[in-house]
């Protein structure tokens, strides 16, 4: 099963350095810029994991969008909003038994990827896995998580076979990964927890971690999740789990991490704030629901960041 990543950002670059480096199957990186491309094929992907970083590791990476051609597997990592250009570039190149999954933040691809089920096998992924991109091609590991795949409707059986197939690939490249019978409700979860931390981590410059130290950001945090999480009820989710304690949580887990948000503000990169406040905000309209911190905070961020 040869893979193909599109988008050397932080988690991009991540899995294709841990897939690399298992040797399980043939792995290529497509990076719409083509002088990046050509840094990478130069210079290698280097993955800073522990005491010593890696020697670079020569993952061959194309501007090219008919690589994806002829993969079993394409693991979308590119940003929410780079994503309908990626997937206008790639979809030519899709055939029936391409297994595409989408990494995005957010929740509005999943119409997207529903609607390309007679192209393609798509399907959803939702992962904590903690990275941070140093340079071009230069990632560090921010500790290991749990990636969840699920196809947006029930799957058959051969298709339910393709996802466990790449379930494994990554498994056994150190990413953790299990099958989700609810991957829509996985996406709201990380939507509730994104739409409460990672905002305020840009508002205050600082780690996750340092919001449960400073009150006034630990208020907002849990407004801003309740809101989120009303908006997923009334899109019918059914997240069991207590907003604010989600939220909390993830902090004391990732305390040291510095959010993705923030990683785009101090690169001067566009952010997902709007695939993540932003959707909050859009959804709840759409549902009657008022979302005011929520708006806050996108409209704070936006003042702060470069627009996409």
């Amino acid at each position: 099963m040869d893979i193909v990543i599109v988008g050397p950002g932080a988690l991009g670059c991540l899995l294709a350095a841990r897939l690399h480096q298992a040797g399980h199957c043939p792995t290529r990186l497509l990076d719409h810029d083509p002088d990046r491309a050509a840094l990478l094929n130069r210079q290698g992907i280097i993955l800073a994991d522990g005491a010593a970083p890696s020697p670079p590791l020569m993952i061959p990476t194309t501007p090219e969008p008919a690589t994806v051609a002829g993969a079993g597997v394409v693991l979308l990592c590119v940003k929410a909003f780079a994503l309908p250009a990626a997937l206008a570039a790639i979809t030519p190149y899709l055939v029936p038994t391409t297994l595409l999954i989408a990494l995005q933040n957010g929740i509005s691809h999943l119409e997207t990827l529903r609607a390309m089920a007679d192209r393609c096998l798509p399907a959803l992924g939702v992962s904590t896995e903690g990275a941070t991109l140093l340079a071009p091609g230069r990632v560090r590991s921010g500790g290991a998580g749990l990636t969840r795949l699920g196809y947006p409707e029930p799957p058959g059986p051969v298709e339910g076979g393709r996802l466990a197939e790449a379930a494994v690939q990554l498994s056994q490249a150190g990413i953790r990964t299990e099958i989700s019978p609810d991957i829509q409700g996985e996406l709201w979860r990380k939507l509730i927890i994104n739409a409460g931390i990672n905002a305020l981590t840009v508002i205050h410059d600082c780690p996750n971690g340092e919001l449960l130290e400073r009150p006034a950001a630990r208020r907002t945090m849990a407004q801003a999740a309740r809101e989120a999480a009303a908006v997923a009820a009334a899109a019918g989710a059914a997240i069991k789990e207590d907003p604010v304690a989600l939220c909390e949580e993830v902090c004391r887990q990732t305390s040291s991490n510095i959010s993705s948000m923030l990683q785009d503000v101090r690169r001067c990169k566009p952010t997902e704030i709007l695939a993540i406040n932003g959707e909050v905000v859009q959804r709840a309209a759409r549902y009657g629901l008022a979302a005011p911190i929520n708006r806050e905070l996108l409209a704070q961020v936006r003042q702060l960041s470069t627009p996409a």
